[in-house]
């Protein structure tokens, strides 16, 4: 089993630094052992160089400090994710390497001979990045080969994703990033969460989210700076929900406790969902009522209203009960924009599909009831949606991938 990874970090740090300066032997010696695999001294070195360069900070003792445990756990992480891709026999290519190396150089605007000579001008060796490019190779495969076959969504759950992203129409949308770190051992929990505080604490001192979400963010978004994109309330868990409640667009969160682990989210902006570009198709069956009616009439209207709709299987049933009801208000509407139906009729109407029917709705003329005949949604991308499902599952089992690979390990500190 997974020995708990508690890392005392001023004895840690001391012992750390000591080694930087130290001979040969005693940078080459274990800082940990996982499996039987070594990471030494001067992998956490270099790994703590290479992150304090990518998130843009000054290099001080202090953020060393700060850091060190991150860069711990992601290294054992690293060593872990090489020896299932072993077994597996899934092979990196040095092709492979070439070609993230020339992306990551061109991305910084610099040719590759450029970009490696810079980081060797900060003490960081070639061999080094080239290192965490092949792990961060080595877990995509292992993604695509062990997780991506069974994150797959289906037909009926697009569809009732659709239908969510329907009911929230006018609501707000926020764009949102995330550092994700797993608890998977309740004995590390106050480890994990001391290292998103300190994570956070780099965020608030100007470090670059991007950066740090790629070097230490457990969520699939890590390979995009940690960005999620445009989501609605009810699309994140209840505890993050409620976060982006208080915050305002630029501010990032508190480490957030879910049942995953603890969530750092960065606010990048909101605005409104745009309700413009639906379009509905409306019948009405109308349980008209006087202008003067009393509470008697009125629920006499609410009741017969409610029974009809127990009858309603589609838009095809609206012109035989318009008879029954006998109001000349009732049948087709026509095609409506929703946002410039009334508020009243808005709120009823924007979570229907195609056949559906609304609750009864008091308006002036009486009780009505509404029956979406047709829906065209210019602003719903099912393809974009099927994608952020398949996403946000892949997130799940590629955590639980993780989480077993190091429950069956046996991992020794021993800095």
């Amino acid at each position: 089993m997974l020995k708990p990874i508690k890392i005392a970090l001023a004895a840690v740090f001391f012992l750390f630094t000591a080694s930087l300066a130290a001979p040969a032997q005693e940078i080459s010696r274990a800082a940990a052992v996982v499996n039987d695999d070594i990471v030494s001294m001067l992998d956490v070195k270099q790994r703590l160089l290479l992150s304090i360069l990518s998130t843009g900070q000054q290099d001080t003792p202090e953020l060393r400090q700060r850091m060190l445990s991150q860069v711990v756990r992601g290294l054992i992480d690293e060593r872990l994710q090489a020896q299932e891709a072993e077994r597996l026999d899934i092979k990196v290519s040095d092709a492979q390497i070439e070609t993230a190396i020339d992306d990551i150089s061109s991305n910084n605007k610099m040719t590759k001979a450029d970009f490696l000579k810079a980081l060797d001008s900060r003490g960081i060796m070639p061999e080094s990045f080239t290192d965490q490019v092949r792990a961060q190779i080595v877990w995509q495969s292992l993604i695509a080969r062990r997780i991506r076959p069974s994150a797959q969504v289906s037909e009926d759950e697009i569809e009732d994703a659709i239908r969510r992203v329907q009911a929230n129409r006018g609501t707000t949308l926020r764009r949102i990033s995330e550092i994700f770190m797993s608890v998977d051992n309740p004995d590390q929990d106050e480890e994990i969460r001391r290292n998103a505080e300190r994570i956070v604490e780099q965020l608030r001192a100007k470090a670059e989210f991007g950066a740090l979400a790629r070097q230490f963010s457990e969520s699939a978004t890590a390979l995009r700076n940690g960005d999620i994109g445009w989501v609605q309330k009810g699309q994140l868990p209840d505890e993050i929900d409620r976060t982006l409640e208080s915050m305002e667009p630029g501010q990032v969160s508190k480490p957030i406790r879910t049942l995953a682990g603890y969530h750092i989210i960065w606010l990048r902006d909101e605005r409104q969902s745009a309700e413009g570009d639906v379009t509905l198709e409306l019948k009405q069956l109308l349980f008209a009522l006087p202008p003067d009616s009393n509470a008697a009439q009125q629920e006499d209207a609410l009741a017969r209203a409610q029974n009809a709709r127990t009858k309603v299987t589609g838009c095809q049933d609206v012109e035989s009960l318009a008879q029954s009801v006998g109001s000349p208000g009732s049948g087709s509407l026509g095609k409506m924009k929703l946002a410039e139906l009334p508020p009243a009729i808005q709120g009823a109407v924007r979570g229907l599909a195609t056949g559906q029917t609304s609750e009864p709705i008091a308006l002036p003329a009486g009780i009505s009831l509404l029956v979406v005949c047709n829906r065209e949604d210019s602003g719903i991308d099912r393809d974009r949606i099927g994608k952020r499902l398949s996403e946000e599952r892949l997130n799940v089992e590629a955590r639980k991938f993780m989480r077993n690979l190091r429950l069956d390990a046996n991992v020794d500190i021993r800095i």
